[in-house]
């Protein structure tokens, strides 16, 4: 009988903790791992969390349009859409026969950068788990893809970091070190 006491009293105690802890998270959150390391759970606005996955399927399906809608207002006064577009199409994220299956948040974390146009901000890194189905290897797949993103007001826009925007401006297709994530 007292071993189901202590038991009990310390199943209530983990509760109540729970409890406190998620009453600590603002209210309409997705928690994701942290990728800086330091706690183990990060609260995610959702509007940043859809957006991310938003573009990353519209990048997929070579939506170029739609996903240039997203980027910062700045950086589409600096850089030409048609050339961005070329650039897309030339270096798309993922051959023609790849099949995305499905889009999920990974990691999430705040970031101190100096941006392009934009000067010194915290930006929003969340990393997404692209999982896809490839005519080159059998079962499914992962692959990360890397957004990154600045609230400004009540306003998410997806922002280029610092040799991404270099390429454009000058001219040039970027293409991040590892490749295009899906081939």
């Amino acid at each position: 009988m007292r071993t189901l006491k202590i038991f009990l009293v310390l199943a209530f105690v983990v509760l109540a903790a729970a409890g406190s802890a998620s009453a600590a998270r603002p209210k309409g959150t997705v928690t994701v791992p942290n990728s800086s390391g330091g706690e183990p759970v990060v609260a995610l606005p959702p509007v940043a969390a859809q957006l991310a996955k938003n573009i990353a399927k519209a990048s997929f399906a070579r939506k170029y349009p739609a996903v240039w809608t997203y980027l910062h207002p700045s950086y589409q006064e600096a850089v030409s859409q048609a050339h961005w577009q070329r650039c897309q199409g030339a270096h798309p994220a993922a051959p023609r026969s790849v099949k995305v299956t499905r889009v999920d948040i990974a990691t999430f974390s705040q970031l101190p950068t100096s941006l392009p146009l934009l000067g010194k901000q915290k930006i929003e890194e969340i990393q997404l788990q692209v999982q896809f189905r490839s005519p080159a290897a059998s079962g499914s797949q992962y692959a990360v893809e890397y957004t990154f993103w600045l609230k400004q007001g009540n306003t998410w826009h997806a922002v280029w970091l610092p040799d991404e925007y270099s390429a454009y401006k000058t001219g040039k297709c970027y293409i991040t070190p590892q490749g295009p994530p899906l081939y």
